[in-house]
């Protein structure tokens, strides 16, 4: 029995072995580019493939949206108003050799007429599809993908993020302090931050942002991550093994610091607590 053709896509910094004779690596991960009404914005990518063998490309645009967990869903229909007719790609297919790099182009021309905007599509890099096997009888054809993430502000466009609430949340089988952060504004935007945060018992810890955007119209969670290098640091000059765990944080968890969303710069100061 042959089932229906099953895609792996992914937006990936360096590419990711899908199919066993995909081996793609894309860089950069995405581009964040700047275009003025009716000019030409032109930029390029490298191609690297990993493998031994020869491996067959195909490239599409398309559109692209975020999941609550940072995930990218991709789509080839149109969505009203979309800039992919703005955008030209050097090619629709190529025969990439084992270990080689190839510089691919692509362009995005936004019309003379275009409003402030910022313009978001992804490019599809497809590899051939590939049988696997699951069970004796039963077949997958698998195409391994990635996603190249494009941003292209048009004319005067900014961020407005504000953060509307400080909580915990439960991430993978760990209690995490989390922002729900707002974006009013029309491109998007993301939190970097120089946080200090301590427990209730005192100890004290670094935390950083996710680097996930916040598109324009949405509420993002992004969560705060604790830097675990002091622990490390410490269980080596005690003659520990350096893969032990970082010790649980026992909230309530009292933070503040200089958070930057983009555009401008401000102190936090907020207690998290379940």
């Amino acid at each position: 029995m042959k089932l229906a053709t099953l895609t792996a896509m992914l937006a990936v910094p360096f590419g990711a072995v899908i199919a066993e004779d995909f081996a793609l690596a894309v860089s950069p991960p995405r581009f964040e580019l700047s275009a003025k009404p009716g000019e030409t914005v032109r930029a390029v990518a490298e191609l690297s493939n990993r493998s031994d063998g020869s491996t067959e490309l195909t490239f599409a645009t398309a559109e692209w949206d975020l999941t609550p967990e940072g995930g990218v869903v991709l789509s080839e229909v149109l969505k009203p108003g979309s800039c992919r007719p703005w955008v030209a790609i050097e090619r629709r297919q190529t025969l990439l050799p084992g270990r080689t790099q190839l510089r691919y182009r692509f362009e995005v021309t936004p019309p003379a007429d275009a409003p402030a905007t910022e313009c978001r599509f992804a490019i599809v890099i497809s590899g051939g599809e590939e049988e696997v096997s699951p069970t004796e009888n039963v077949n997958f054809p698998v195409k391994g993908q990635i996603a190249l993430i494009v941003y292209v502000a048009v004319g005067d466009v900014k961020p407005a993020l504000k953060i509307v609430k400080a909580d915990v949340i439960e991430l993978n089988g760990l209690q995490t302090p989390v922002l729900m952060v707002e974006n009013t504004g029309n491109a998007h935007g993301r939190l970097s931050a120089f946080l200090s945060g301590t427990d209730a018992t005192g100890l004290k810890r670094e935390f950083s942002p996710s680097t996930l955007p916040i598109l324009p119209g949405e509420t993002r969670m992004i969560a705060l991550n604790p830097d675990t290098g002091d622990d490390t640091i410490a269980s080596q000059a005690a003659g520990m093994s350096d893969t032990i765990a970082a010790k649980p944080i026992i909230f309530p968890l009292a933070m503040s610091g200089t958070i930057n969303d983009s555009v401008n710069s401000f102190r936090f100061e907020g207690v998290f607590e379940p």
